[in-house]
């Protein structure tokens, strides 16, 4: 049996590592939720996960998902045009090419 001193000692130990444990685990979660390169299911997903744990209501979980689709329509948006200006440099280039050649 393990006297008093010995148990708080062990109990304390556990805290400490779950400390750890838990940190780590909080900046991988961070480490997924930031990573543009990460799916977005995996993305979302941990983010609302992050939500239940902090026990946020569902309303307040719904309007942080508007916002990330918001969010998610606007780089697509700006994607696209950033896209479309790169193509229209590559024709006039080509243009220009042919042009100066013949």
């Amino acid at each position: 049996m393990i006297n008093k001193p010995e148990k708080l000692k062990v109990e304390s130990v556990c805290e400490e590592k779950l400390q750890r444990l838990a940190n780590v685990a909080l900046d991988v979660v961070e480490t997924i939720v930031t990573d543009m390169e990460a799916p977005i299911t995996l993305r979302l997903n941990a983010a609302f996960r992050i939500f239940e744990l902090c026990n946020k209501s569902p309303q307040a979980t719904d309007d942080v998902s508007q916002a990330i689709v918001r969010g998610i329509e606007k780089n697509a948006n700006e994607l696209a045009y950033l896209e479309s200006l790169m193509k229209a440099k590559e024709v006039n280039s080509t243009n220009k090419t042919i042009d100066i050649d013949q």
